[in-house]
């Protein structure tokens, strides 16, 4: 095989091979289990307390190791009973179990997961307008 057309010095690295087992996630199962993979247990050693806040769509959930712990995971599992949030998710439109996957945010000295799940969409129903009540027709009135 001949590489002469081949310029070794503009080679790039590919990107690390991550395996699902190696990425830090937390979930909420539908009973309320809300637990951290070995991967995020690994990541922050000893903390098991975290104030855990979530933004208001339920996209984003966020572990903050300092501040007022409201979360305390068991030591060896991992793992907290969290009824009022596996319902606020289910509220939301989510369906159970969720998985956040995490990075640590520097800026923010907290663990950030976004839910890759979305949300249960509206009933088509919820989304279109009753007979006579058409969007142009409102415009065409001026309200």
């Amino acid at each position: 095989m001949n590489f002469s057309d081949l310029d070794f010095k503009t080679l790039q690295d590919i990107p690390p091979l991550r395996r699902y087992y190696d990425i830090p996630r937390v979930s909420i199962s539908q009973h309320g289990r809300f637990s951290l993979n070995s991967a995020l247990k690994r990541q922050v050693g000893d903390q098991r307390e975290f104030q855990v806040k979530i933004s208001a769509d339920g996209r984003y959930l966020v572990l903050y190791p300092g501040g007022s712990p409201n979360v305390c995971f068991s030591p060896k599992g991992g793992d907290v009973i969290h009824i009022n949030l596996a319902q606020s998710l289910e509220e939301k439109g989510f369906l159970l179990p969720v998985v956040y996957t995490l990075e640590w945010c520097q800026e923010h000295q907290a663990w950030v997961g976004c839910c890759q799940e979305l949300p249960t969409p509206p009933a088509l129903s919820d989304l279109t307008n009753p007979k006579g009540n058409s969007g142009r027709s409102a415009a065409r009135r001026g309200t």
